[in-house]
């Protein structure tokens, strides 16, 4: 996301078992742990050069 200039920030009191509901990710053996929003930073965000951690998508993401 951050190299197309969209930045992310993971949520905090969501209700993981709706949201397994609502994507089907019971049936696929999956549970949902953390919920993000994404969103194009402002020109005013003083830690947007600050250094981050990137790790491989295949380590983070699973496609259902």
């Amino acid at each position: 996301a951050a190299r197309l200039g969209v930045d992310a920030c993971p949520m905090e009191g969501f209700q993981p078992d709706r949201y397994d509901e609502i994507l089907g990710l019971t049936a696929k053996g999956l549970k949902s742990v953390v919920i993000a929003t994404a969103g194009y930073r402002s020109e005013n965000d003083k830690y947007a050069a600050a250094a981050k951690v990137r790790f491989p998508v295949d380590e983070v993401v699973i496609r259902i």
